[in-house]
């Protein structure tokens, strides 16, 4: 199952896409609390893919929220994808997916 967290402009694009959990939320966001709530129940309820958009995983609770995700799963359920929106890819200080992989493998991939 996949989930959907973005901005309208995004959310509307994933529902053309036929994604049906789709949680659309104002940018910029109320200081992120609603977000990271979502985040929580999805990766509780079993979602395998959880897409969110950079600018929403980019706010410090929400980026606290993915890394406590991350760091608490078992297995590679639930995959958290940082897609970006309709302003553009943004500069990133860290890469998760890298962090995620290096994690599962052992080492780092460039």
């Amino acid at each position: 199952m996949i989930a959907v967290i973005g901005d309208p402009e995004t959310a509307a694009g994933f529902r053309l896409a036929g994604v049906k959990e789709v949680h659309e939320y104002p940018y910029p966001p109320d200081g992120g609390e609603d977000v990271a709530r979502m985040l929580d129940k999805l990766a509780k309820d079993g979602f395998a893919i959880i897409i969110i958009t950079e600018r929403f995983a980019a706010e410090a609770r929400n980026r606290d929220k993915i890394r406590e995700i991350n760091a608490e799963k078992k297995g590679v359920m639930p995959i958290i994808v940082e897609v970006p929106d309709k302003k553009g890819p943004m500069e990133k200080e860290i890469d998760e997916i890298g962090r995620l992989i290096k994690r599962a493998v052992g080492v780092a991939v460039k």
